[in-house]
């Protein structure tokens, strides 16, 4: 199957590997993570991704992808661009680093507030950085963490649950992703780097800006409708 999602439950649900994806790709590179990520994008194109107008940023990060024969390349360049002391890193890969002083002690502000946005969102950060709340593998999670409630709330005919996980979807993205994501993605750039990182940043801003612009109709809708269906 290689077509557009029919139905916002089957959009939600798409969405969720979107975000699934990236987040694996700003965690650490072994070989069974890149098959994972291969795999993912299998699947995800067959969900209709050659169609949408973020396409374009995707195809250089796919064939990057497909192109990694040493993944030890991949590995040495991820620790020199984003986990160096992490502070110390070419593009830190932390929402705190772009948003914080750590003189004046903001970090920790940044990473209560969050945890106060898991607790609120009842979600708990796993995997490998899952200590990191501001990394953004995380903040990528969670992000597909609540696309999925989304899709399960459609799924039920919740319409309640759908508005208000739309709205988390919301702030979130306006609130945190956006805020710092584009300066990250600039880091990015700037840097000379592999093809895989290279091409990632543009791949996940692209996607960014179209679904803030996703999740912005579906609320609105939300809001003159009363109900989304």
């Amino acid at each position: 199957m290689n077509k557009l999602p029919e139905t916002f439950e089957d959009l939600a649900r798409f969405r969720q590997g979107m975000y699934k994806i990236f987040s694996a790709a700003f965690l650490p590179p072994v070989p069974e993570r890149l098959g994972d990520l291969i795999s993912g994008a299998d699947t995800l194109e067959g969900m209709g991704l050659p169609y949408l107008a973020f396409y374009s940023e995707w195809l250089p990060w796919r064939q990057a992808l497909n192109s990694v024969h040493d993944v030890i390349d991949v590995e040495v360049e991820y620790v020199r661009m984003f986990a160096t002391g992490v502070a110390g890193a070419m593009s830190p890969p932390t929402e705190s680093s772009y948003t914080a002083d750590p003189i004046r002690g903001e970090v920790g502000e940044v990473l209560a507030r969050l945890r106060g946005i898991y607790n609120d969102f009842r979600l708990e950060p796993t995997g490998a950085v899952a200590d990191t709340l501001d990394h953004v593998s995380i903040e990528l999670e969670v992000m597909s963490a609540l696309c999925a409630r989304e899709s399960e709330a459609r799924s039920n005919e919740n319409e309640t649950q759908t508005v208000i996980t739309l709205k988390h979807e919301r702030s979130f993205l306006e609130d945190h992703l956006m805020v710092w994501l584009p300066r990250f993605v600039e880091r990015i750039a700037v840097a000379e780097t592999v093809p895989f990182y290279a091409t990632l940043g543009p791949a996940l801003m692209s996607f960014i800006h179209h679904d803030l612009g996703v999740v912005r109709f579906q609320t609105k809708s939300a809001q003159v409708e009363g109900t989304i269906s």
